[in-house]
């Protein structure tokens, strides 16, 4: 059986497709890209999204704790400091985060399929939906 690669495996750069749905079911369209660097067990994922006009970036610093696990730390400047964790399954990484000082927590699943990544998304307050996202990212380099 060969090992599968998931998202964190190589370094790449991506551009992204997605839609996010609030809680009344109102949708927003962005596009934006990822630049993933894997630099040993220190892993920067630079993103951003533009979405009505505005640039949204995200900076991720990701430290592997094993093949299966990952801490990561990531600046939203809407929402603040996200901290959580990504559990790896062969080409999948779960993601799970809460935003310090808030009470707003969410999760991620994502899909890696060759040179193509689709992510489903949540972001709660508390146990209260915000919204969703879908995000279909494919490779650039």
């Amino acid at each position: 059986m060969r090992a599968e690669k998931h998202l964190l495996s190589d370094s790449a750069e991506w551009m992204t497709n997605s839609e996010f749905v609030d809680k009344d079911g109102n949708i927003l369209r962005a596009i934006g890209e990822a630049k993933i660097i894997v630099e040993g067990p220190e892993i920067i994922n630079e993103t951003w999204a533009c979405v009505e006009g505005k640039r949204i970036c995200n900076c991720y610093r990701i430290e592997k704790e094993s093949d299966l696990k990952y801490h990561f730390e990531c600046q939203n400047p809407e929402l603040g400091k996200q901290t959580g964790d990504f559990n790896v399954d062969r080409n999948i990484v779960y993601s799970k985060f809460t935003v310090s000082d808030s009470s707003l927590n969410g999760f991620e699943i994502i899909v890696k399929d060759d040179d193509e990544c689709t992510i489903y998304g949540t972001l709660y307050d508390g146990p209260n939906l915000l919204n969703t996202w879908r995000t279909i990212m494919v490779k650039m380099q």
